[in-house]
């Protein structure tokens, strides 16, 4: 089962995170092979989204995604109502296939990385983007630059990925009540550096071995710390019927009816999961009767 846990340490204006993913690394692999490279990629941007969403209240989607003139042409991780996933990776040729495993600017090249909030048109707050500086160093290090100088919030991030299976743990250090002495702003920070050196004594088989329990114990065994309830996730799709209707009725009716003439079945491929929508000539008769007004 794929899971998201929440940690806290009773006191401390410090929270935490563990998140591993299986099932749904695999249901994407079921649609595209990629390379192993990619795959770890699309591991960890998976598990940062999710870490990301996790932390927000309100209803809708939250998308990590890189562009650039690498082997790597984009790709996508989304995390929707905080627990369902999708995602996707565009190489450029064959070739690139054959590249070896790298870091996220290894794949990229001269590339970006933008991390996006989009909410839905119920909660009637605007969507958001933030660009992400790369780091060398990988998407663990561009990320916790992302939240300490966009967000002004410290983080640490640790991935590790293991035979299809991403591990993510997530500390992250929360502004002092407004209230607290100097003294007690200062015992916070240097509980904050004690945990993020216990925290980067993990190695990279525990963190994607153990569970969170036992990690907790090894890591932080003299601080109090709290698990929470896990959170559940898994690989859903959003695509339907409506949507490949629109995607048809883009083309406009002549040239549709054009193209239904030349082919026996006009099919519309989702690039996520893989379903295939197929029309014959009556289904795009009806399509565009249905459809009539939106097409004059």
């Amino acid at each position: 089962m794929d899971f998201l846990q929440r940690f806290s340490f009773p006191g401390l204006p410090i929270r935490g995170q563990w998140i591993r993913l299986d099932k749904t690394l695999s249901a994407m692999s079921n649609y595209e092979a990629y390379p192993q490279g990619v795959k770890i990629l699309l591991g960890e941007m998976f598990a940062a989204v999710t870490m990301v969403a996790d932390n927000l209240k309100f209803s809708g989607a939250v998308s990590l995604q890189s562009q650039g003139d690498g082997a790597l042409a984009r790709s996508l991780a989304e995390c929707r109502d905080q627990q369902y996933l999708r995602g996707i990776a565009h190489l450029t040729e064959d070739e690139a296939r054959l590249q070896p495993a790298g870091t996220l600017a290894d794949w990229l090249g001269n590339g970006q990385l933008a991390l996006s909030l989009l909410p839905d048109k119920s909660t009637r707050m605007n969507p958001y983007q933030g660009l992400v500086e790369i780091d060398p160093a990988g998407l663990a290090t561009s990320l916790e630059r992302y939240f300490e100088y966009s967000e002004q919030l410290q983080t640490r991030l640790h991935f590790a990925s293991i035979d299809g299976t991403t591990t993510g743990l997530l500390l992250q250090r929360l502004p002092d009540a407004p209230d607290a002495t100097e003294a007690t702003v200062a015992a916070a920070q240097d509980d904050w550096l004690t945990l993020t050196t216990l925290a980067a004594s993990v190695t990279h088989h525990e963190l994607a071995s153990l569970a969170p329990q036992q990690m907790l114990l090894r890591l932080f065994n003299e601080y109090p710390c709290e698990l929470y309830n896990p959170r559940k996730l898994s690989f859903r799709c959003t695509c339907s019927t409506e949507k490949s209707d629109q995607t048809l009725l883009v083309l406009g009716r002549d040239d549709l009816l054009a193209l239904a003439s030349e082919q026996p079945e006009i099919h519309v491929d989702c690039e996520f999961c893989g379903h295939r929508y197929a029309y014959d000539q009556q289904a795009i008769d009806n399509l565009l009767k249905r459809n009539s007004s939106a097409l004059h």
